[in-house]
């Protein structure tokens, strides 16, 4: 809310404030000399919370005021108070983990054997409008006390201060393993994992006003049961080959399922959004193009005058629900769990050659191929976005998108997120790393890495409905196709220069380190889209068609009569665009990617110099380091 024509007081910031705890404990037995015991117990406390130096009063907008016609400015002009979005938001996780590993030592064998059991418990807060909001038109009807345009609060059931939602699970997993040296050669390493993920349906309750809604092939959102126990099975394989016995060539490599976690705050969601621990009132102003207002609640006028500065206050005032015994509702964001959603899993197999070049110093390339597999992969669908039928219209054209009906949802002015799985994506890398020591002491490294990652969604952000809006897609987020990773870098190039200078000062060693790292990478992942809704879906995140030639597109405006002019001078500028970018230059006549555009290469060098000093104290000596660190040390150029 700070801008060229805005400014907020500093109270109405906030910090994110990280607290970490943790505990270990492991225990290491040897009955026997073949065999040992490993016995392990880890506990974390996790806190991730906004904090602010307000104290707890409302969030005001005061908006920039009216043009000369009385239509609203649409741009803030000053913000105070608590901040928007901080208050009572916070993660708290606890994680309590036993592993014990049983370890076996034969003559050609190395055979492990272990469980795990891991508690782990999520406790979410989000508060929008947790302490008040009020929006003004002008700073002179704020200073009249005329009615707010908006007023909002969240508060929850039962006399709460503070809800939350919550979630606990349990995994129980068993492994075993076996390292296997057929010959001096030779290693082979296989085994299995079976987790068993068990939640705990006392953490929720059911929404029957959600419940009883039906949305895509009559599925319903049970806020009150998580998923369904499943058993996930993670096969793996492996294998390293000293193809001359004597480590100067070695192949290994190996293939396997692996299972991942996803953050809980996606699961958290539901309950939060499902209005049975707290509830959000809003009572507002809409408004046309331009400014120009449609729709005013009534209820604003209440709030002329003195300022209401408490949430309690707000509630008495405005006579709502205090408990939802009797109050179940459906908000227009509603977010569930597919009962049988799985935690993410990928199928991953790699390949490398390790080779030691027959030269006078050491000189080593490494070259590694992975690739990989969505099982499990998560997305959100909205399930109350219908599926496309033969009555779906599409553009006349070259581009040739869906065109979204009036009516396509099952429930207006809904949105159903549910998290849940996909098979579509795959991914892969390709490195080679050259290692040197042309002369003792200097060190040499360069890497060269090309990754390619593609994925339905990079669930980007916490919130489910921002989340499924934030995909970009042709035909809209529930039609989304497995496209780039909004998180991969293609190419980037390392290089890293280690030179030791040894000396000896009154007989004892020091020496100085010298240190320079490179990286270079090509930034961003840029996406291609219309600024405005060209489906009709209602999200602005469609992809642009690249036309092919300029017969495929028309640039112009509309005139009084409806007819279509024609702008030379934009057509010239389009194409001079299209044409200075390689992107939109080589991908005529196709749909942008998400994601596929970048930037021009980034490079950066950082530089170390370190300095070691020794002394003795009686007849021990004792060492220690000073380093000055340079970092991008080329701007300093």
């Amino acid at each position: 809310r700070v801008g060229p024509q805005s400014m907020s007081f500093a109270n109405s910031m906030y910090s994110m404030d990280n607290k970490v705890e943790s505990w270990s404990v492991d225990l290491n037995s040897r009955f026997t000399n073949n065999i040992s015991n490993q016995l392990l117990f880890t506990y974390t406390n996790i806190e991730d919370i906004r904090g602010s130096k307000s104290s707890q009063f409302p969030f005001i907008d005061i908006m920039y005021g009216m043009n000369s016609d009385g239509s609203q400015i649409l741009e803030p002009y000053i913000s105070a108070g608590y901040e928007l979005f901080s208050y009572n938001n916070g993660v708290h996780n606890k994680i309590t983990s036993v592993i014990d590993n049983f370890t076996l030592y034969q003559a050609h064998h190395k055979i492990t054997a272990g469980v795990s059991f891991e508690h782990q418990y999520a406790n979410n807060a989000y508060m929008r409008e947790g302490t008040g909001y009020y929006r003004y038109r002008s700073l002179d009807e704020f200073l009249a006390g005329a009615a707010p345009e908006t007023v909002a609060f969240t508060y929850g059931f039962n006399g709460v201060s503070q809800p939350n939602a919550q979630v606990t699970f349990n995994q129980l997993g068993f492994y075993a393993q076996d390292e296997w040296n057929l010959s001096k050669k030779f290693k082979l390493s296989f085994g299995a994992r079976f987790d068993n993920l068990m939640f705990d349906n006392k953490d929720l309750q059911r929404n029957n006003a959600i419940y009883e809604l039906q949305f895509r092939d009559g599925q319903r959102i049970d806020t009150g049961k998580w998923p369904k126990s499943n058993l996930q099975i993670s096969p793996r394989l492996g294998f390293v080959w000293d193809v001359l016995g004597n480590k100067t060539l070695k192949i290994r490599g190996g293939s396997g399922i692996f299972t991942g976690r996803l953050p809980l705050v996606f699961f958290t969601n539901m309950p939060t959004n499902a209005s049975m621990v707290q509830l959000t009132q809003i009572y507002g102003t809409k408004y046309a193009a331009g400014g120009v207002v449609t729709y005013r609640d009534a209820m604003l006028d209440q709030f002329a005058g003195k300022m209401v500065t408490t949430v309690d206050e707000l509630v008495k005032k405005t006579g709502v629900p205090t408990t939802n015994e009797n109050y179940h509702v459906a908000g227009s964001k509603i977010s569930g769990v597919d009962e049988k959603f799985k935690m993410p899993q990928v199928w991953k197999s790699s390949i490398a050659v390790d080779y030691m070049l027959p030269v006078s110093f050491p000189l080593s390339i490494t070259g590694e191929f992975i690739y990989l597999k969505k099982i499990n992969d998560v997305m959100v669908d909205n399930i109350n976005i219908m599926n496309p039928d033969a009555s779906w219209q599409r553009f006349a054209g070259a581009d040739n998108r869906l065109m979204y009906p009036a009516n396509y949802t099952f429930v207006k002015g809904k949105n159903a997120v549910v998290l849940t799985n996909t098979s579509k994506g795959y991914g892969y890398t390709a490195n080679v790393t050259v290692n040197a020591e042309p002369v003792k002491n200097l060190n040499l490294m360069l890497a060269y890495t090309h990754t390619e990652s593609k994925e339905v969604s990079g669930m980007p952000g916490s919130d489910p409905v921002s989340t499924w809006q934030s995909m970009v897609t042709v035909d809209g987020p529930n039609l989304g196709t497995a496209q780039r990773s909004v998180y991969v870098i293609p190419d980037k190039v390392i290089g890293a220069l280690n030179y030791y200078i040894p000396f000896r000062h009154k007989g004892l060693l020091r020496g100085t380190h010298i240190g320079l790292f490179y990286t270079g990478y090509k930034f961003g992942g840029y996406s291609f889209c219309y600024t405005n809704d060209m489906n009709g879906d209602g999200i602005n995140n469609d992809l642009m068609y690249i036309p092919a030639n300029d017969n495929e597109i028309q640039i112009g405006s509309i005139d009084a009569n409806g007819n279509f002019v024609n702008n030379p001078t934009e057509r010239a500028a389009f194409w001079s665009f299209v044409e200075q970018d390689s992107y939109l230059k080589n991908h005529k006549g196709k749909y942008a990617e998400a994601y596929a555009a970048r930037a021009p290469w980034v490079h950066q060098f950082d530089l170390r110099i370190a300095e070691d000093f020794v002394f003795r104290v009686g007849r021990t000596s004792h060492k220690f380091q000073a380093s000055l660190n340079f970092m991008n040390v080329g701007n300093l150029i």
